[in-house]
């Protein structure tokens, strides 16, 4: 799945549409955007999925908060506000109104209307915009308009900071949505896989209750798909002991019959939807702008950063240490010309289509995922200049990102598991630092011994 974040991300998603089942959007930007949606869905990529986000609800306000760009002052981000006013009035006057969080009894006391109004912003929101457009009357003749890949229940993010009676509570709260919402998906006919969403501070992974509350909520509820979102994770840049706890929860999310899916996830993530697998994932979602984790809140806004990816360690990084990285195994060595680095590169290192592009015959050229222009930030003492990169950087950054994400999905579903991970430990050897030669090692014996 690709998640869509900006309208930036346009052009490569167009480009890449054949190469991911299904888009995955933030209900903010649906919201807020939703002609622009409306248009993607219908001429580009008609199996989509939107994240309900309710997490927002349990926040405090300044999580969803930006300030006026005319006075500075603050306010309630307009994605978030546009996608408030789609749901109950008495929700949007607690958040805009009163400028709080709801608490666990008025989550709970919304159940029946919250859940109501998910259900068909999920299902009915993007097709008003549609009715509305000249291609409609086409889309409805030949059938073929587009529709939900899955649908999420509303849920609420379990916080390192909870004590347990406030963790059994979400998880309670967690369990009655869920319900609810199967109810409604049952009396709409069921037209799509539906899906639970688990969204926690990594923390949390420690918890020695966490697998007995996920069977105790979600084992004998009928749906398909378990989504995935801890805040800003990678389970090859966490602890052992987080390592082997997400390998349990993604064994016991196994054993009760539910497909679970990473909402953000890098290689670590398509690796683990490997067949031979025991612990396995059964997708992942990859954004363009903004990486392969992130964090859950302040919710939306940003701006997304560029980096480059770099293939045989399978993270995205500062153009500076990708360089760094080349320079220390010889990629621009006086003693070898520029075409024959270059050929190393693409025998090594990324052979992609953008790559070729880009960088043609001559190394050197490498340099152009690196253009940036100044910007100005207005900071509390001043003005500060900065860097960004030009809109062509962005864009060739982009495709060379999802090339090869391409590539490694290709990858886990030709090679075996024992070749996938030696593999993985090679290029480790060859171009990782000393510490993430040893995580990654850890990370195999744990997922992939």
């Amino acid at each position: 799945m690709l998640r869509y974040n900006t309208g930036t991300d346009k052009k490569a998603f167009v480009k890449f549409k054949n190469d991911f089942d299904a888009v995955i959007f933030n209900a903010t930007i649906v919201a807020y955007s939703g002609a622009a949606v409306a248009d993607l869905v219908s001429v580009h990529k008609n199996q989509y999925i939107i994240d309900p986000q309710t997490h927002i609800l349990q926040h405090s306000v300044h999580a969803i908060m930006s300030k006026k760009s005319r006075n500075g002052q603050p306010c309630i981000k307009k994605s978030v506000q546009k996608y408030l006013e789609q749901l109950p009035p008495r929700i949007q006057n607690i958040i805009s109104n009163e400028r709080r969080p709801l608490s666990v009894a008025e989550m709970r006391d919304v159940i029946d209307d919250l859940t109501q109004s998910i259900y068909e912003f999920e299902t009915k929101y993007v097709d008003r915009f549609i009715e509305k457009k000249e291609y409609s009357k086409y889309l409805k003749y030949i059938n073929a308009g587009p529709a939900p890949r899955v649908v999420i229940a509303p849920y609420f993010m379990l916080k390192k900071e909870m004590s347990d009676r406030e963790r059994s509570e979400v998880f309670h709260l967690n369990k009655l949505y869920m319900q609810r919402f199967l109810e409604i998906h049952r009396e709409n006919g069921e037209n799509c896989p539906a899906a639970a969403q688990l969204v926690m501070d990594k923390e949390v992974l420690t918890d020695e209750k966490l697998l007995e509350r996920i069977c105790e909520s979600y084992r004998e509820e009928n749906f398909e798909y378990f989504f995935i979102w801890i805040n800003d994770f990678s389970s090859w840049d966490c602890s052992r002991e987080e390592k082997q706890c997400f390998c349990e929860l993604l064994s016991t999310l196994n054993e009760i019959g539910k497909k679970p899916v990473m909402s953000y996830g890098g290689y670590d993530s398509i690796f683990l939807c490997n067949k031979e697998i025991k612990p396995r994932l059964y997708g992942a979602a990859q954004s363009v702008g903004y990486g392969e984790t992130r964090t859950i809140t302040p919710v939306g806004g940003g701006l997304p950063v560029n980096k480059y990816y770099f293939r045989p360690l399978h993270k995205r990084m500062r153009f500076d240490e990708a360089l760094n990285i080349l320079i220390d195994t010889g990629y621009f060595d006086p003693e070898k010309g520029n075409d024959e680095h270059a050929a190393d590169y693409y025998r090594n290192i990324c052979d992609c289509e953008q790559c070729h592009e880009v960088i043609q015959n001559d190394i050197n050229n490498f340099n152009t995922y690196n253009e940036s222009v100044p910007y100005i930030v207005k900071a509390r003492f001043g003005n500060i200049t900065r860097n960004r990169p030009t809109q062509e950087a962005a864009l060739v950054a982009a495709f060379h990102f999802l090339f090869s994400k391409q590539k490694e999905w290709q990858d886990v579903e030709k090679y075996r598991l024992s070749e996938l991970r030696d593999m993985l430990i090679a290029d480790y050897e060859t171009f990782g630092t000393e510490h993430q030669r040893a995580n990654i090692k850890e990370w195999c014996e744990i997922f992939a011994g």
